[in-house]
């Protein structure tokens, strides 16, 4: 989860109410320029919130050669294996969440699917026509071993998403992908929080792509368990969160 919030397109902090004011302040005063690389997204109504945008810090190859170059030391290990298992890079950490559930291998309690994000996908002239953008960037993107394009997982942050004019935009969205023949599977948090919700998920993404969808064994169902302990947490307190005592 830290390699993917180091690689990825996002931050989460949280300022104490004395620093956000501050920040306001400068901002509002142009002490700190718009394309600064920073900006903290707002909810939709207009409040400021804990997710911000920023350039990756990183890159999976930078941290394979770091863990290259500190060979034998405490940590090492499991920091190659985080970079190996990263699918690409991501905006949110619900996008993070939802590519672990997804495509760690069976045995660490994902769904072992094979997944890629933040995919640049250029729309068509009739695509176009529905919607406005020559192209479209998919959250997570699944090959099909159907007819279909690829199966799109669309990741649906509140912050984003809960507006009138959000709610027309995605649904334009999803009209032009779908006319390219892509599958596009909308997604809340709230759905791959509840395990028997994300199960009925699970099935659909198998379906959509046409991979054989086999249940879970007793031991991989333990694993995802223990994942989704470790996985669906309030992402600001796990990284503010002080020593254990």
């Amino acid at each position: 989860m830290a390699c993917y919030e180091m690689c990825g397109s996002f931050a989460v902090f949280r300022p104490c109410e004395r620093t956000q004011q501050q920040l306001d302040e400068a901002i509002s005063l142009k002490l700190i320029p718009p394309n600064c690389g920073w900006e903290q997204i707002n909810d939709v109504n207009g409040k400021d919130t804990d997710l911000w945008k920023r350039p990756p810090l990183l890159s999976a190859a930078n941290i394979a050669a770091f863990a290259k170059q500190a060979a034998g030391l405490r940590g090492v290990k499991q920091l190659r294996w985080a970079a190996e298992h990263m699918t690409g890079q991501t905006a949110s950490p619900f996008e993070v969440q939802t590519s672990i559930l997804v495509s760690l291998p069976r045995d660490e309690g994902g769904m072992g699917i094979n997944i890629a994000n933040n995919v640049r996908i250029p729309l068509s002239d009739a695509a176009r026509s529905l919607y406005d953008k020559t192209c479209c960037y998919a959250d997570i993107l699944i090959e099909s071993n159907t007819d279909s394009m690829g199966v799109i997982l669309e990741c649906q942050g509140r912050s984003a998403h809960d507006s009138e004019a959000a709610s027309l935009s995605d649904a334009e969205r999803t009209t032009a992908l779908t006319s390219m023949g892509y599958d596009v599977i909308q997604i809340t948090y709230e759905q791959i929080k509840d395990t028997k919700s994300f199960n009925n998920i699970a099935e659909l993404i198998h379906k959509k792509a046409g991979l054989p969808y086999i249940p879970k064994t007793d031991q991989e169902r333990t694993a995802e368990n223990a994942l989704r302990r470790e996985l669906l947490v309030d992402w600001v307190e796990l990284f503010t969160a002080g020593p254990a005592s």
